[in-house]
């Protein structure tokens, strides 16, 4: 069995506010296996970005990040 565990942060500002509001968000995921060995995922929304990091119970990390703009989305990934 999996466990999880979902903590939500989010802070969002209303577009009609100003020109230039933005919305943040934020979220944490564990997730525990049969194991015992866990992965930690966070990920943030600022705008059109969102940036994924995982870490593994051995401290490696992975981070994802996605830009869209318009019609067309970048995908990033950096590990070690």
């Amino acid at each position: 069995m999996i466990q999880r565990t979902h903590k939500l942060a989010a802070l969002v500002l209303v577009a009609f506010l100003s020109p230039s509001a933005i919305a943040l968000a934020q979220q944490t995921t564990t997730r525990t296996g049969p194991n015992g060995n866990s992965q930690t995922t966070n990920r943030s929304v600022n705008g059109n970005t969102q940036t994924t990091t995982r870490t593994g119970s051995n401290g490696n990390t992975q981070t994802t990040n996605r830009t869209v703009d318009g019609n067309t989305q970048t995908t990033t990934r950096t590990r070690n």
